[in-house]
Formats: structure tokens, sequence, C-alpha cells
């Protein structure tokens, strides 16, 4: 391929500079504009054109000087030749006659470099178009490769979903296996509502677990739904000192009820507190959340509760814990002597086989269940025949029950 740069005035101008030096077969690579040279007699802008052709033009030999038959010497002055100005002498003439013209002495030299030169360039022709073709077809065969190797993976993408899916089916089990499978693990729920225990007063509940399983919430519910549906007399105290607002939440929550509400920040403020509300029938202690692998906390916890005789320690799950999570947390909160659950956020999750297996190994009774977020509605104590209908039958059915249960309960 033979590349050759012009540069002209205007883009007409070097159209015409290509196609004379390359002919019409020439191709554009590139244009640019060029600024002006400047300079004392100035100069405008001009345009540079970059061209190229496949292969370089034939090179036209120089014509061979033809070669005389013979050479006839010039005729001399009166004998009916021409005047030279210089005459050869007759032996002279006679050996101009008998040799014939010869060509330069390097014509041949130079004949046989422009072959050379041609021939070369057309085995270099020649093998770029043979390389090129391979190219081609390599990358025919690669692409053919890629679509065959990609239906093939569709085709056993395919075949393995069906495979899955029949696999699947066969070893789907009866759903009626199923529902008594179901039915055996509810009957085996340990089953504690809260209970308070008049002859004892007061009935101290303190409200454990992880950070964000809702017993700031919980501690309202349960205070409301003592007070306002049983009548009973209940203080509320708060030993959250880490998460900002706590104190103010549960403070709301009781001006709200009307229900004394303090707070103890320190291992005697606790005792202080229970002293002063001797005369209540239920005091519930919202305590601080922290995460279930920090020791620190349950030992710290451990000795708050030990100072004082009569503290009962429930532990809120959240509905939406992992199994793994749930498992730590039991484990974690079992130093304590936890004396029932509470689960929460039943209305944040429609999976609970992995709740309902959890609770049955667990043998730690439930006490309580948080279906919402509304004080006191949504809130009611333990009993088998909604987690039947909650693990049995789903959310929809088991929020159809509680909304009948709450206009009947409340209403009175």
């Amino acid at each position: 391929m033979r590349i050759k740069r012009f540069e002209a005035s205007d883009t007409y101008s070097a159209m015409a500079m290509v196609k004379e030096e390359l002919g019409e077969d020439a191709v554009i690579l590139s244009t640019r504009n060029l600024p002006g040279k400047g300079g004392a007699t100035g100069g405008g802008a001009r345009i540079e054109v970059v061209a190229a052709m496949e292969y370089d033009p034939e090179i036209t030999l120089p014509p061979a000087p033809p070669l005389n038959k013979e050479a006839r010497p010039p005729k001399a002055e009166g004998y009916g030749y021409h005047s030279v100005r210089h005459p050869l002498p007759p032996a002279a003439i006679s050996q101009t006659a008998a040799k014939p013209a010869l060509p330069p002495p390097d014509f041949e030299s130079r004949l046989t470099a422009e072959l050379s030169t041609r021939l070369l360039s057309a085995d270099k022709a020649t093998k770029i178009h043979f390389e090129a073709n391979d190219l081609r077809l390599r990358f025919a065969n690669f692409l053919r490769r890629q679509y065959c190797a990609k239906e093939e993976l569709e085709s056993r993408a395919g075949q393995a979903r069906t495979s899955a899916e029949a696999a699947r089916q066969s070893n789907r089990p009866d759903p009626k296996q199923v529902a008594q499978w179901r039915d055996k693990i509810i009957e085996q729920l340990p089953i504690s509502p809260l209970a308070i225990d008049l002859n004892k007063t007061p009935t101290v509940v303190a409200l454990i677990g992880p950070t964000g399983v809702g017993k700031t919430t919980t501690a309202a519910k349960i205070a409301a739904w003592y007070s306002i549906h049983e009548g009973l007399r209940v203080a509320l105290l708060s030993m959250d000192c880490y998460r900002i607002g706590a104190t103010d939440q549960l403070r709301t929550y009781a001006r709200i009820m009307r229900l004394p509400c303090e707070i103890a920040l320190r291992k005697k403020d606790l005792q202080t507190a229970l002293r002063r509300h001797q005369d209540k029938d239920l005091i519930i202690i919202d305590t601080a959340g922290k995460s279930p692998y920090d020791p620190n906390h349950i030992r710290e916890l451990g000795e708050w509760f030990s100072l004082t005789t009569g503290i009962e320690p429930f532990l809120v799950l959240s509905a939406t814990c992992k199994k793994e999570d749930l498992q730590q947390i039991i484990a974690t909160y079992a130093p304590l002597g936890i004396k029932g659950l509470i689960l929460s956020k039943l209305d944040e999750t429609r999976a609970y086989a992995t709740l309902c297996q959890m609770l049955a190994g667990a043998a730690l009774p439930i006490s309580c269940l948080c279906t919402g977020q509304r004080v006191p509605e949504d809130f009611l104590l333990a009993s088998r025949e909604f987690l039947q209908t909650l693990f049995g039958q789903g959310w929809q059915a088991a929020a159809g029950e509680l909304a009948s249960e709450a206009k009947d309960r409340w209403a009175q």
C-alpha cells in the first residue's frame, strides 16, 4: 500500500493532486485543516489530505534507444553529403558502419532493478491478499463457534431447567402431609401468656433483646393493655441511655396514658425507682438494645438484675430475623434466665416456617404477640389458636381475625 500526504489551499485542489498522483482508485485516509504559516508574506489556512492506494502504480521503464542496423557517416562537403564541422576519417567511418549503436552501459542494471522491484511488490501484494483472506476465514470460524457455543449453552440450560422442574415436581411433598407436619409443630409450641400475680406486688417485667426489635413500643403496648384493658396500676422505667430519643419516646407514651415514668441511668437509680413504685401492680423496664454478639452487654444486664430480686426478663424477638440470628440471640440472652418470648413485627413478614421451627426447638414459652406499630391495638397475649391461623393460613387470615377481635375487645 502506498500512502502519501498532499497539502493545498483548498479541498478541490488537494483532491486534484491526489487524483493526478495516485489515480482514480485512491482512498482518502484523513483530512485536516492547517493554520496559516504567517511570516512577512503571510498565508491563509491550508488543508492536508492523506491518501493511499492499494498497490503502487506501474513503473514505466524508459524506452531503450533504437538499435541502428547500419550507421551512415555524414556526407562530406562537395560530395553530395551535408557538411559537418568535424568529419571522421575513412577508417573511423568504416568501423562505425560496421558496429551497431548500443544502449547505455547501465541500462541492463536499471532494467533488472525495476523488474525485481515490481516482482517483489506483486509478491507482497499477493501475500497480503492471502493473509487477509485467512484472517477473514479465522474470524468467521470464531463467530460461528461462539454462536454455536451460545446455542449449545442455551440448550443445555433449558434441559437443566426442565430436569430441575421435573425433579422438583417429583420431590414435592403432598400438601396434606405438609399441613399435618405443620400442625404437629404448632402443637409443640409452648404457650404461656404474660400473667400478673396480684398477690405478689409488684410484678417487674424487663424487656431485653437486640437493637431494633421494638422493645420501647412493646413496653408501651403492654402498659396500655394492662392499664386500660385490665385496669391495673402500671409504671414505666427506662434503662436505655444509649439511643438518642429513647427516653423521650417512652415518656411521651407515659404522658398520653397518664402513667408514671422514670429514667434509671445507674444501678442505684434502678433500685430507688423500684422501691418508689412498690404500690404498683406492674412495673415495665425498657432496657437498651445492643448487638447479640457483645458479651459485655449481657454481663452488664446480669449485674443490674442481680441487685434486685423478682425481675422477670422477657426476650423480644423480631419475626423478620434470619434463622442463624434467632439462634444466636436466644443463646446469648439465655444466661439471664428468660421468662418468656415476645414476638414483634409479625406483620412485616410472610414467611413463618423458619420462625415456627425455631420456636418449637427453643423450649421457651411464647407470652405476647405484636402485630403492628399501633399502641395499644396491635398487641395481644399469646394464644395457640391465633398462631395456628398465622402459621397455617398466613397473614391475611390472621389480620382478619385480629380485626374482629380488636373491634369486640375495645368496644367493651
